[in-house]
């Protein structure tokens, strides 16, 4: 027979029970519904610093395929336009998004470093004058080779062309041209009006100092590279 003084005691053990039961369900319940905004939070900060890192390696692409234009338009001629606006669509569209994700995170300051490092560079790209700069370079890191191209024109022996050449000068043409050595860089494909290139002369030029850039063409000197060696326009 069950005492009768017992059954209070039993109904709130039981109460209690399921008071711990219930705490322990809407304290897992709360852990759930802040662990989800935590972990969405989570998954866009890593999405940033994935679109950080895509525009960062568009911009790098657009550089290079900025500096190296004339061995580009070698290689894939026409293309090379091509080329260059999917670089710049990605880079921009991927700043774009960076800038969005950072956003979405109310990380303001952030946003706005990356906009405005996007749009310094982008201008810098822009306005920089990636032909000379390639031709520049191109110079520096080969200036005994093209001094060796001089004295050999100059003392009449054969012209070795040197490998590379073929990515500046036209098919690594070397024109003589009386006292002058021109390399065409550019030249117009289908009516040869234009041209421009690089010319190493004996002595430095003058207003009457001409060269021919192409068939229907002639230039003038307009910017020492050195060694005797000019940029023809």
């Amino acid at each position: 027979m069950i005492d009768d003084s017992r059954k209070p005691l039993n109904i709130v053990k039981k109460a209690c029970k399921r008071c711990e039961t219930l705490l322990e369900s809407l304290a897992v319940a709360s852990l759930l519904h802040d662990a989800a905004p935590m972990s969405s939070a989570m998954k866009t900060a890593r999405w940033s610093r994935s679109t950080l890192f895509m525009a960062s390696l568009g911009w790098l692409l657009l550089t290079a395929a900025s500096y190296l234009w004339i061995p580009l338009f070698r290689m894939i001629w026409r293309l090379n336009g091509l080329v260059l606006a999917v670089f710049w669509l990605w880079a921009v569209l991927w700043s774009f998004t960076a800038v969005m994700a950072y956003l979405s995170l109310k990380a303001y300051t952030r946003a706005f470093t990356a906009l405005v490092i996007a749009v310094v560079i982008g201008a810098v790209i822009w306005t920089t004058d990636w032909k000379a700069a390639y031709v520049d370079s191109q110079f520096w890191l080969h200036r005994d080779e093209f001094a060796a191209l001089a004295a050999a024109y100059d003392n009449r022996e054969p012209l070795v062309v040197p490998w590379w050449m073929e990515y500046l000068s036209i098919d690594g043409q070397v024109r003589r041209q009386g006292d002058v050595l021109y390399l065409p860089v550019f030249e117009d494909a289908w009516r040869a009006e234009t041209g421009v290139g690089i010319a190493h002369l004996s002595g430095p030029p003058d207003s009457q100092t001409i060269i021919q850039t192409a068939a229907g063409d002639i230039g003038s000197p307009v910017r020492d590279l050195g060694g005797g060696w000019w940029w023809v326009e």
